[in-house]
């Protein structure tokens, strides 16, 4: 097989249609939703859970980074090659069961300690999601309309983190203490946790309803032992030239993004003297529109004519660190609503970039290497990216600039060198598609 057998097989191939697949791509809506929210809900109350339990900037840094990732960084590429072999509706259904528990759980952690163990799990069971996903849509939808319906599932995460802003926001607001036999009335922060918490299972038993729909695009014929783990990165290795650069540039762009957005509340509130219920839902109406648009956007262009020629999807992907550039200038807003409209930037620009890039690598790859693939790619990024950029922002602001107020200069530090190198790696890959021979690399980036 060659880079991807898609593009031939996709006249062909049985594709589900939209009536078998809008009750998929609903619940994988309402999943993104929730894996947003409970991602980034720690760093919207990071400065009251600070507070609680007494940590520091750095302390907290690993809550947002490491605790989050470190289970998907050791366990990323096993669980994206599950996915590649077992049913992905039961993955998925587990996964967001897992998380959800996981995050009450951690409205009731009584240092930081338990905390670090509940964020945890909570990234254990979300690094599922998005391998199993992606490969979900994949066998869902034919190669020339997957960058809309990644797109409109994405939509689902913009939505998501929108809400992670609004629903604290106004349980704060509200001082809402939830009633916990045994313990009494907790504060608004961990109430915050166990609301958040509470409607993942639903959810995830919802899934078990869906048929998992056939696998097309298979590296081997049905029934013959499936690629080993040697073999896939193999295939990946002998690819390295478009491959090493697009998932470097991709971590380097995420290590910025990660860093910036986990201390956007932070920031905001140090920076302005501003309370969480005071610009709660002006953050969450940018995030909401920036990344809407975003992902609207990333799908239409990556089907688009431009998306679809040549080296294309990697074109818009060299301009998107460009765009995402002002957030790392937010520091040097002079009022705390356009530091968020200068943040917005960035939430316009992930999500097409990942449209582009996730359309990239399900054409690259045959589809029992798609979960090993994405699972290999959130492995690659997930210290230096997901552990790195929120501590990276910490470590300049408590020790280079020693002045928590500062925030905004660290996202300077942190995040400009960060987007333009990104930016330069996307370049290198493209060139080395344009100079590949056509034959071998047409089906990927046609």
């Amino acid at each position: 097989m060659s880079l991807s057998d898609d593009a031939a097989i996709s006249g062909t191939a049985h594709f589900p249609g939209f009536r078998r697949s809008w009750w998929p791509m609903l619940l994988l809506f309402l999943a993104a939703n929730l894996y947003s929210i409970d991602k980034a809900i720690v760093g919207v109350l990071a400065e009251p859970i600070k507070h609680d339990l007494a940590i520091s900037d750095v302390q907290m840094s690993l809550l947002l980074g490491l605790a989050y990732t470190m289970f998907g960084a050791v366990l990323g590429v096993w669980l994206g090659s599950l996915v590649d072999r077992k049913v992905r509706r039961t993955l998925i259904a587990c996964s967001i069961i897992l998380w959800s528990l996981a995050t009450a759980a951690g409205g009731l952690a009584a240092n930081f300690q338990w905390f670090f163990v509940f964020r945890a799990l909570v990234g254990l069971g979300e690094a599922v999601i998005t391998p199993a996903a992606f490969s979900l849509i994949a066998d869902m939808f034919p190669p020339h309309q997957r960058g809309r319906a990644l797109g409109t599932y994405l939509i689902g995460a913009t939505f998501g983190t929108a809400l992670s802003s609004v629903i604290p926001g106004w349980i704060v607001a509200s001082n809402l203490h939830l009633a916990i036999p045994g313990l009494g009335a907790i504060v608004p922060w961990r109430s915050a946790f166990l609301i958040c918490g509470m409607i993942g299972p639903v959810i995830g038993l919802l899934f078990l309803t869906i048929r998992e729909p056939a696998r097309i695009g298979m590296s081997r014929p049905r029934g013959a032992t499936s690629a080993t783990f040697g073999e896939k990165l193999r295939y990946l290795w002998s690819h390295r030239a478009i491959i090493g650069p697009i998932f470097l540039g991709f971590g380097l762009f995420y290590v910025g993004f990660v860093g910036i957005s986990a201390w956007t509340a932070p920031f905001v509130m140090r920076a302005y003297h501003l309370t969480l219920p005071q610009f709660a839902n002006t953050m969450g109406l940018i995030l909401l529109i920036g990344g809407g648009m975003g992902y609207i956007a990333g799908g239409i262009i990556a089907d688009s004519a431009i998306g679809r020629k040549r080296g294309g999807k990697l074109a818009i992907m060299i301009a998107l660190p460009i765009i995402a550039l002002p957030c790392a200038f937010a520091g040097f807003a002079p009022s705390a609503t356009l530091a968020l409209v200068t943040l917005a930037a960035v939430a316009l620009a992930t999500p097409m970039l990942n449209v582009s890039m996730n359309a990239s690598v399900q054409e690259l790859v045959p589809n029992d290497m798609r979960g090993f693939s994405i699972g290999l790619l959130g492995v690659l990024i997930a210290l230096p990216a997901g552990a790195g950029g929120p501590f990276a922002v910490a470590y300049v602001t408590q020790n280079v600039l020693a002045e928590p107020s500062k925030i905004g200069m660290a996202f300077l530090i942190v995040g400009a060198p960060c987007f333009l190198a990104a930016s330069a790696c996307f370049l290198f890959a493209r060139r080395a598609v344009l100079a590949a021979p056509t034959p071998s690399i047409r089906s990927v980036f046609p």
